[in-house]
């Protein structure tokens, strides 16, 4: 089992997901360390999936080592602090105010001097504590309070991530094989199931049978199972053979798609609803998953038969 991304410059891995592997080369900049992670060592093995969206936010945990929801990066040369590069759709910075270009100075009485001592200072903490922020914004000064929450399974926090429940729009994809519109929104009225995969990932091969067993069953009621990898078409399309993947399969050689859905372990699995909204997600391969969101797309289904 590998982590789902290594962030530099100190390695600290987060977000395990069961019988995962990370893609080579995902790993984060030097210069940028996701302290929405703020409790990796403690963070369970994902063995589910996320919940199924709907139009009220989804209630943050406070069972857990605390979380923030910003990814820093270096401060300016000769500034202290961290550099909000992003806040997170739904987490507790987003709540407080933070924007990314603030400056974090401080989290309670502790000095921060990289994205390392977020990680520390927040997950010391627990979902439900409050803590002060000092940081820097147009020039001033400014100490802002945080309610942290426990950090989400690695599936809702991959919903978190994607900034919202709409499905984001593919990058240029070249087909594999398969039948596949040129935009994702072209399926708008079909249940999308998007895996995205690696020829090299062995519990992909895993998931392969029971997505081509969905694609097969559900494909008449409004199905579209779609497959996406980094692989190149050629070495795709040999392996979509080998896997017996009888779906549609798309290469995103330059992984310019696989980043805007941020599926940095493989298999990352998405139900995409009629609507184009994302209705739950999967990191990694469970059995158990595989039957929660197999339940989802035929109640999804049925709401268009």
């Amino acid at each position: 089992m590998l982590s789902r991304a290594l962030v530099a410059p100190a390695v600290v891995s987060f977000g395990f997901a069961a019988s995962a592997c990370s893609p080579a080369g995902q790993a984060a900049s030097p210069s940028s360390t996701p302290a929405s992670v703020a409790s990796a060592a403690a963070a369970p093995a994902a063995s589910g999936t996320a919940p199924a969206a709907s139009d009220s936010a989804t209630p943050l945990a406070e069972d857990g080592p605390g979380w923030l929801g910003v990814e820093v990066g270096m401060a300016p040369p000769g500034q202290a602090g961290v550099l909000v590069e992003s806040v997170m759709h739904g987490s507790p910075a987003e709540a407080a105010g933070l924007r990314a270009g603030d400056r974090i100075l401080r989290i309670g009485h502790e000095d921060v001097a990289n994205g390392r001592d977020v990680v520390r200072i927040v997950s010391s903490h627990r979902g439900g504590d409050r803590v002060g922020l000092s940081l820097t914004r147009d020039g001033e000064e400014r100490l802002m309070p945080v309610l942290l929450a426990a950090r989400p399974d690695p599936d809702e926090l991959l919903k978190l991530e994607l900034g919202g429940d709409v499905a984001p729009a593919w990058r240029p994809l070249a087909t594999v094989r398969g039948s596949v519109p040129a935009t994702l929104g072209e399926l708008k009225g079909r249940v999308v199931v998007m895996e995205f995969w690696a020829s090299w990932c062995m519990p992909c091969r895993m998931t392969a049978p029971r997505l081509s067993a969905w694609q097969d069953r559900y494909g008449a009621q409004g199905l579209t199972v779609i497959g996406i990898t980094m692989d190149a078409p050629e070495v795709a399309l040999q392996a979509s053979v080998e896997m017996g993947m009888d779906y549609a399969v798309l290469s995103d050689p330059d992984g310019a798609t696989t980043r805007e859905y941020k599926a940095f372990s493989l298999p990352t699995l998405f139900v995409i609803d009629r609507n184009g909204k994302i209705r739950t997600a999967m990191v990694g391969y469970s059995s158990a998953g595989f039957e929660k969101t197999e339940a989802t797309l035929r109640g999804l289904l049925s709401e268009g038969s």
